[in-house]
C-alpha cells in the first residue's frame, strides 16, 4: 500500500537522484516479496554486494533505531476431512466474525488483539454444546503475517433452534468483548439465515476435530525477553484457515529471537496437529539479527540523531522479521541499522504513513549518509 515499505524504496531512489545529497559510493538493494516470506532476500547472492555498511529503510517508528530482529518460520497443518449428507429439515446459518483490528503478527502481537479464527472456533465449540450443529464451510484470515480480522462459517442447525443459536452467539459476543478489555470495540458476531443450505456437511467427527484443532493450536505471545524489557521474545500467530476439497489447511507463523524457542513452539504446533490426525509441514526458518551495540553505523546514527533532533534515539530490537537477518547471514561482517518514518497499522487495510514524519526521516537519512561519507580516522 506504499507505507510499508514503498516509502523506503522511494527514499533510496531519491538519494540516488538528488545531486544535493552528500554520500559516498552507493549500492541500492531492492528485494521482492518481503511481506510474503522474505523471498527476495532469501534468494540473494551475497557476493554481488561490495559494501559492508547497510541502512535498512524498513522500520516504522521515527525516533528509534533498530539493531536486531527475530527469526521466524511457517507451519502448515493439513487436516483430512470426511463429508456426509446434510440432515433433512435442518436450518442453514452463516456465522461471521467482523470488525477486529487485525494488524502485524509480530509488531502488534503483544497487544493481545482478537484473532477472528480463534473467536469463531470458540463460538462454534460453545454453541455446539447445546445445539446439534454441522459445519458446511469454514474460513478465516487472509495473510500469513497478519492477525486474522475476519472469519466465517456456514452451519446447519436443528430445525426450530435458530433463535436459540442467535441468542447464544449474542451472549458470547458480550463475554468475549469483555475478555478483550476494550481492545476490539468494533467486534461483531453476526448470524444470518442462509436460504440454500449445502447438500453435504462435515461428519460429526471431522467437524469436532477441526473445531478442536483451531481451539488448541497456540496463538499469541509465548514468552517475553529476559534481556530487553518489554520485548516479545517468542510468539505465534494462527493466521489463516481454509477448506478445499477433503482437507482443511491452517497456517501458523511463529517468531522468536532465540532459535531453540522458535523450534519449540513449532514442535508444539506439530504435536497438536498430529494428535488431531493432521499432517504438519514446516518451511525453512529465516534467521534473526543479533544486536551489535559496538556498531560503527549505529554510533554514526546516534551522533547525527542528536544533531538533527536534539534527542538521543531509542535503540531497539523488533519482534518482526527484517531482511537484515538474512542479509547478515549471506554477507558476513555487514554492519547494519534499520530506521524509518512513522507508519501505523502495517499489514492491515488501515495502514498509513505519518506524512510530517517523512520530512524528518529524510533529514536523518541524508545526514547519516553525509556522516558515513567521511573516512574514519580510527
Amino acid at each position: 500500500m506504499g507505507a510499508d515499505n514503498g516509502i523506503g524504496l522511494a527514499a533510496a531512489l531519491a538519494v540516488a537522484d538528488d545531486k544535493s545529497v552528500i554520500h559516498g559510493p552507493l549500492e541500492l538493494l531492492f528485494t521482492v516479496d518481503e511481506e510474503t516470506g522474505l523471498t527476495g532476500a532469501g534468494k540473494l547472492d551475497g557476493g554481488m554486494l561490495e559494501g559492508k555498511r547497510m541502512l535498512n529503510l524498513d522500520s516504522e517508528e521515527l525516533g528509534a533505531v533498530f539493531i536486531g530482529c527475530c527469526g521466524g518460520g511457517d507451519s502448515t497443518t493439513t487436516l483430512p476431512l470426511e463429508w456426509t449428507d446434510a440432515p433433512r429439515g435442518a436450518e442453514g446459518a452463516s456465522v461471521k466474525v467482523r470488525g477486529l483490528r487485525g494488524g502485524h503478527s509480530g509488531l502488534d502481537i503483544h497487544e493481545q488483539r482478537g484473532n477472528a479464527v480463534k473467536i469463531l472456533a470458540r463460538v462454534l465449540f460453545e454453541t455446539g454444546r447445546d445445539l446439534s450443529l454441522a459445519v458446511e464451510t469454514l474460513s478465516g484470515g487472509n495473510k500469513r503475517n497478519a492477525i486474522a480480522r475476519e472469519a466465517q462459517a456456514d452451519v446447519l442447525i436443528e430445525s426450530g433452534r435458530m433463535d436459540d443459536f442467535a441468542s447464544r452467539v449474542s451472549e458470547l459476543q458480550s463475554v468475549i468483548a469483555a475478555e478483550l478489555g476494550g481492545k476490539e470495540p468494533e467486534m461483531s458476531l453476526v448470524v444470518e439465515a442462509t436460504s440454500e443450505p449445502s447438500s453435504r456437511v462435515l461428519t460429526d467427527d471431522s467437524g469436532s476435530k477441526l473445531i478442536g484443532l483451531l481451539l488448541s493450536l497456540p496463538h499469541g505471545v509465548q514468552a517475553m525477553s529476559y534481556d530487553i524489557p518489554g520485548l516479545v521474545e517468542t510468539s505465534t500467530n494462527m493466521a489463516t484457515v481454509s477448506i478445499s476439497g477433503d482437507e482443511a489447511m491452517i497456517v501458523s507463523t511463529t517468531r522468536s529471537s532465540i532459535g531453540s524457542a522458535l523450534q519449540s513452539v513449532r514442535d508444539q504446533i506439530r504435536s497438536v496437529g498430529e494428535l488431531a490426525g493432521a499432517t504438519v509441514a514446516e518451511n525453512k526458518p529465516y534467521p534473526g539479527w543479533k544486536p551489535d551495540l559496538d556498531s560503527e553505523v549505529l554510533a554514526a546514527f546516534k551522533r547525527v540523531h542528536v544533531e538533527v533532533t536534539g534527542n538521543e534515539p531509542e535503540v531497539k530490537a523488533i519482534h518482526a522479521g527484517l531482511e537484515c537477518g538474512i542479509i547478515g547471514e549471506k554477507c558476513n561482517g555487514m554492519d547494519m541499522i534499520s530506521f524509518g518514518p512513522d507508519i501505523e497499522n502495517p499489514h492491515s487495510p488501515d495502514e498509513r504513513i505519518n506524512i510530517p514524519s517523512v520530512n524528518r526521516f529524510w533529514r536523518l537519512l541524508t545526514a547519516v549518509l553525509e556522516e558515513l561519507a567521511v573516512p574514519s580516522t580510527a
